[in-house]
């Protein structure tokens, strides 16, 4: 009866793989950051497979842009780009990062045999190792075989400081989008500095004030083979922020994909 149990277990399990993320396949998708129930930066996230041999398995181009009226207010026009190994760990992160508080570029190039990263002027450090970017971190918990109740942890790189964010799948609910309800899986992320004393370098908009231990994230992922981010969210005192997704990827929709 054990060996049983056990092989269902099993099974489910690598059913729930079998339902997650495709690398093989290019997307575009827009998403809206919404503040105080309005859109304040429309965000573009495109990603496809490299072809090309030892470049890597998967390329995302990302811009960030803050709507015509928020623009006289505080202007954002950045760009994002990282390209994720066969495994879906970091390789390459560049940032171009132009705001009105902050104009920034920056490289970093990532090397998991010696968990050591790379910055442009000959600068390394070493990071604890499985860890990820912003982006890369995204497209993991795609790729994990989610069920309910399932909890796991890695490190994620915040300006040169390595934060440990632990996640759960709490729950599924069902997010409204594009005139849609989407059946999606829960995921809460909490974030524990791995150095209680490091110094917090300025950074982007769309990270600022992201990752801190009094943070909870709340990510939505759409429950299908897609694994589709749909909405994610966050306390900010005095509101909370949210990004929803507006535009899909082409296909996603149609109903021999639903």
């Amino acid at each position: 009866m054990k060996n049983i149990i056990l092989a269902i277990s099993l099974l489910l399990i690598w059913a729930n793989h079998a339902l997650s993320f495709d690398f093989l396949r290019a997307e575009k998708a827009k998403y809206e950051v919404r503040y105080l129930t309005l859109p304040v930066v429309r965000v573009s996230m495109e990603s496809t497979p490299i072809t090309e041999p030892d470049s890597g398995s998967y390329r995302i181009y990302i811009t960030a842009r803050t709507t015509k009226f928020w623009s006289m207010f505080y202007p954002i026009d950045n760009f994002y780009w990282t390209y994720l190994d066969t495994i879906g760990l970091p390789l390459i992160y560049r940032r171009n990062i132009n705001e009105k508080s902050l104009k920034k570029q920056s490289s970093e190039q990532f090397d998991h045999r010696f968990n050591r990263i790379y910055y442009e002027g000959d600068t390394a450090i070493d990071h604890p190792g499985d860890l990820e970017n912003f982006f890369s971190a995204l497209y993991r918990l795609r790729t994990a075989p989610l069920y309910l109740g399932m909890a796991d942890s890695f490190y994620i790189n915040v300006e040169k400081a390595s934060w440990i964010a632990r996640w759960t799948v709490e729950g599924i609910k069902d997010i409204k989008a594009g005139g849609k309800q989407i059946s999606c899986y829960q995921i809460d992320v909490k974030f524990t500095s791995k150095l209680q004393d490091t110094k917090r370098l300025p950074t982007d908009a769309l990270s600022l004030n992201l990752v801190s231990e009094d943070t909870i994230l709340k990510i939505y992922i759409s429950k299908d083979d897609w694994r589709l981010p749909i909405n994610v969210e966050y306390q900010l005192t005095p509101f909370d922020v949210e990004a929803i997704i507006t535009e899909f990827p082409k296909g996603y929709l149609e109903p021999e994909n639903r």
